[in-house]
C-alpha cells in the first residue's frame, strides 16, 4: 500500500512504515528504487530472513532475488499493474510452459508454445501436447481469479492440467487421487489411503507458516512436502510448479521456472533424505537466478 501526500512516498510493510521524500510530487523511478533500498534493509532484519539465510550456502543468491522483487513488484504496485498480467505479457507463462513440459518429455518446440498463446494455428502433430498446453494457459488463468489454497482448489489444477487428456495406455487422466502406490527417486511416497489427510495437513502447515517462514523458504518447503505426497497418478510436477508459483507471486516475489536442462541436478537435490535441505535450497536459489536472468531479456 502506498501514501502519496505532499514530498512524501509512504509505503506499508508488514507493521512498519518506510517513508521516503519525492520531488514535486513526481514519483521518479529512483524514488522507487529509494523506497526499495529502504524496504530491503527492513526486509533483511527480519528474524524469518536470517534464519532462512542461516541455511542456505550462499547470501547473495538470496539478496539479489529479494532486491529484485522488491523492485519490480514496487512498480507495479504503483503503476497499479496486475502482476499476473505483466508477467503473461513478458513471456513469463510461455517459457515457464514449455520448461516445464520439456521435463516431462514433451517434444513441442518453444515457438509452438508462443503460436498457441497467440491463438495461432500450430504445427506441432502431437494433438495430445497442444492440449497440454492450452491447458496451462487455464490453470494460469485460474490462478489469476479464483485460487486460494485449499484441498478442493489442488485438485481442480490437476483436473485443469489433465483434461481431455491421454495416459500412455490411451485412458483419460483420473479425475481422483491416485489408487496405486507411486515413488519419487525410488522413494516411497504417501499411500493412496492417506493421500487425503496428507494434504489436510500439509494446507494446514501452509497456513500456520505462512506469516512465520520467508516466503522463499515457505514456496520452496510447500514443494518438498507435496512432493512427499505425490498425491495423483501422474502430473505431481506440473501441478506443484504451479502452486508454489502462486506462493511467490501473492508474497511479491518473482515466480520461478525449473529449466529442463538442470533436470538431473534438480533430481539429485530432493533424493533421500527428503529434507536435504541445504542442498536442495543452492538449487532452487540457482533456478531462481536463472529465471531472473531469463525474464530480464525480456524488459
Amino acid at each position: 500500500m502506498y501514501i502519496s501526500k505532499w514530498n512524501l512516498l509512504v509505503k506499508k510493510v508488514n507493521w512498519k512504515s518506510i517513508t521516503i521524500k519525492i520531488s514535486k510530487n513526481v514519483v521518479w523511478e529512483n524514488d522507487i528504487l529509494n523506497l526499495t533500498k529502504k524496504e530491503f534493509e527492513f526486509i533483511k532484519n527480519l528474524e524469518n530472513y536470517s534464519l532462512f539465510e542461516n541455511k542456505i550456502y550462499t547470501k547473495n543468491s538470496l539478496e539479489k532475488i529479494v532486491f529484485d522483487s522488491k523492485i519490480l513488484f514496487n512498480k507495479l504496485n504503483f503503476e497499479k499493474k496486475n502482476k499476473f498480467d505483466y508477467f503473461y505479457n513478458i513471456n513469463f507463462i510461455q517459457k515457464f510452459v514449455y520448461e516445464s513440459n520439456r521435463t516431462e518429455w514433451s517434444k513441442i518446440k518453444q515457438e509452438e508454445i508462443f503460436k498457441i498463446f497467440e491463438n495461432k494455428k500450430s504445427n506441432h502433430t502431437n494433438k495430445n501436447e497442444i492440449l497440454e498446453v492450452k491447458n496451462s494457459k487455464k490453470v494460469f488463468d485460474f490462478m489469476n481469479e479464483d485460487f486460494i489454497f485449499n484441498i478442493a482448489n489442488i485438485k481442480k489444477v490437476y483436473h485443469i492440467l489433465t483434461k481431455n487428456l491421454f495416459m500412455n495406455c490411451w485412458d483419460k487422466y483420473p479425475r481422483w487421487f491416485k489408487k496405486v502406490e507411486n515413488t519419487v527417486n525410488n522413494d516411497i511416497t504417501s499411500s493412496p489411503e492417506n493421500v487425503e489427510k496428507d494434504l489436510k495437513n500439509l494446507i494446514i502447515w501452509y497456513k500456520e507458516n505462512k506469516k512465520i517462514l520467508f516466503p522463499l523458504e515457505l514456496a520452496y518447503l510447500f514443494h518438498l512436502k507435496f512432493e512427499k505426497i505425490h498425491p495423483f497418478i501422474d502430473w505431481n510436477w506440473r501441478t506443484w510448479r504451479f502452486l508454489i508459483n502462486k506462493i511467490l507471486l501473492d508474497n511479491n516475489y518473482y515466480p520461478i521456472i525449473l529449466f529442463s536442462d538442470n533436470k538431473k541436478s534438480f533430481f539429485n537435490s530432493i533424493k533421500t533424505p527428503w529434507l536435504n535441505n541445504k542442498k536442495y535450497f543452492k538449487t532452487m536459489l540457482e533456478q531462481h537466478l536463472k529465471t531472473l536472468d531469463y525474464l530480464k531479456k525480456s524488459f
